[in-house]
């Protein structure tokens, strides 16, 4: 690969695991750790399975180099080579896909039960965009939408289910890719007993793992038992609570109660639409961004 290609990756051109290799000095084998560990880039396959990274990859692969190369350790590394990536300006690329593909072509793929184009609707809506940016400005809206075609007859519950079940796997792909974070600070997230709207906490969930922090993911309807398990038997540096509909605030404030109660230094937060009250005393109130609410999340962590 020329010097030319080394310090400019040509926009629209896909590389391959060796051509990154070349171009960035950084081993394959390196490469691949970089991206199932620390959630650095999310390389495209091809119909073989092999990895076709483009420009934005190459570029953050470089960057996250040269961090390690000064000396900074790798999870750290990653953790800033994502935060810079949130604070930069769109790409060209990045304008033009704007909100993703029209939702009414998911609404379509749903009235058929087309898995084929169910997949190539989130293809698109993920291409050339960061995680964060497809979550929040496409994602999750689409879904609010999908969710409105239904109540308006448009849509059976089940074809909502047969999308749903594909966002889920996209979104356990995205945390798998994001972590483990071994040895960074502990996260515990998940739903109090009876919650199970669990999209907006799994995108959650992904954000913050990808901010460099050890996230384990308990899921929907914990027990309070069960939390109180996990709290022993952890000793996380924090403690999530998503609180999806205002329906499940009454449970989740009695298990806010009961974790304060147990470990009253242990930071608790709780975030979601019925998170949205005084009744949740003792904890601490996240952002409505899902994106903004992860990084304070991260921060605190990070800081100790």
């Amino acid at each position: 690969m020329s010097d030319d290609v080394r310090r400019r990756p040509v926009p629209g051109v896909r590389y391959t695991v060796k051509q990154v290799a070349e171009a960035t000095g950084i081993p394959a084998a390196t490469l691949r750790a970089w991206e199932r560990r620390y959630g650095v880039v999310e390389p495209q396959r091809s119909s073989s399975q092999y990895r076709l990274y483009d420009e934005e990859d190459v570029r953050r692969l470089t960057h996250m180099a040269e961090l390690v190369r000064h000396g900074t350790p790798a999870s750290l590394a990653a953790t800033q080579v994502r935060s810079a990536d949130a604070e930069r300006a769109p790409t060209e690329a990045e304008r033009r896909t704007g909100l993703g593909p029209p939702v009414a072509d998911l609404i379509r793929a749903a009235q058929r039960y087309d898995d084929t184009a169910v997949s190539q609707v989130l293809d698109r809506a993920l291409a050339g965009v960061s995680f964060e940016q497809a979550l929040e400005g496409w994602l999750m809206p689409a879904l609010t939408e999908l969710g409105r075609a239904w109540e308006r007859g448009e849509l059976d519950v089940s074809g909502e289910h047969f999308v749903s079940a594909a966002v889920h796997r996209r979104l356990a792909s995205a945390f798998d890719a994001a972590g483990p974070n071994s040895g960074a600070p502990v996260a515990l997230v998940g739903l109090p007993p009876g919650a199970l709207h669990l999209f907006g906490t799994m995108g959650f969930a992904v954000c913050l793992r990808r901010q460099g922090i050890d996230v384990r993911f308990l899921g929907a309807d914990v027990p309070h038992e069960s939390w109180e398990h996990s709290v022993d038997a952890l000793r996380p540096g924090g403690v999530v609570i998503s609180v999806p509909m205002p329906r499940d605030t009454a449970p989740a404030a009695r298990l806010v109660d009961s974790l304060h109660a147990a470990h009253p230094q242990l930071p608790l937060w709780v975030g979601g639409h019925g998170a949205a009250t005084e009744r949740l005393r003792g904890s601490r109130r996240l952002p409505d961004s899902v994106v903004e609410a992860a990084r304070t999340v991260a921060r605190r962590l990070h800081q100790g």
